[in-house]
């Protein structure tokens, strides 16, 4: 008996079927991907460089120290982690922190009874977990962080201001910092914010 050949035209007629079905389905897949992602135009950039700085002296008489003061800084790449409707969005990264700070105290002079003022000096750098967290309605900006690793840590000077500084970089110095000014929505490069001694610069 003879066996019918599969007819050419009889396959080609589901191909068009099969092509257009397997770029619908890749359109889904795209569409699906792009569901909740981050926006990268300019307005919205997905990561962002900025620099953290606080200026002044630190420790139990933090601005009684006179002339000796310092500064304290995250610098480094935010990746933005979500952007809402309403203009909050979460930044995150691994930051370096670079420290160059005085704290002052006081030593017996000659004794306990009659003490003088004296100081002690942070060199340090670490690598540290940063978030920074932009509200709604202009309410400011919240920055956290905590240390990933120590890169260096020299403590000189007179001993009982040095005490506050052992505790580097696990001494919550940039953690918990309030920038007020800086308005809801992204971070847009070429910016500025103050808030006291505290300033975050957008690159």
């Amino acid at each position: 008996m003879r066996k019918d050949r599969p007819s050419v035209r009889s396959g080609a007629a589901f191909a068009p079927a099969a092509v257009f079905l397997a770029i619908v389905i890749g359109a889904v897949a795209a569409a699906a991907a792009t569901i909740g992602a981050v926006p990268t135009n300019p307005s919205r950039a997905a990561q962002v460089h900025v620099a953290i700085v606080a200026k002044g002296d630190v420790g139990q008489y933090a601005g009684m120290c006179g002339s000796r003061a310092g500064t304290d800084s995250l610098d480094g790449i935010l990746d933005l982690k979500d952007l809402g409707d309403d203009g909050a969005a979460l930044y995150a990264g691994k930051l370096i922190r670079v420290t160059e700070v005085d704290a002052c105290g006081t030593k017996p002079a000659p004794t306990e009874d009659q003490v003088v003022w004296c100081f002690a000096h942070l060199s340090g750098r670490a690598r540290m977990d940063v978030t920074l967290e932009v509200y709604e309605d202009d309410r400011g900006a919240w920055v956290k962080s905590k240390p990933v690793a120590t890169m260096k840590k020299e403590i000189g000077g007179c001993a009982e201001p040095a005490e506050w500084l052992a505790a580097y970089p696990d001494d919550g110095g940039m953690s918990g910092l309030g920038l007020e000014s800086v308005p809801s929505g992204p971070l847009r490069s070429g910016t500025s914010y103050t808030t006291e001694n505290l300033t975050l610069k957008v690159f």
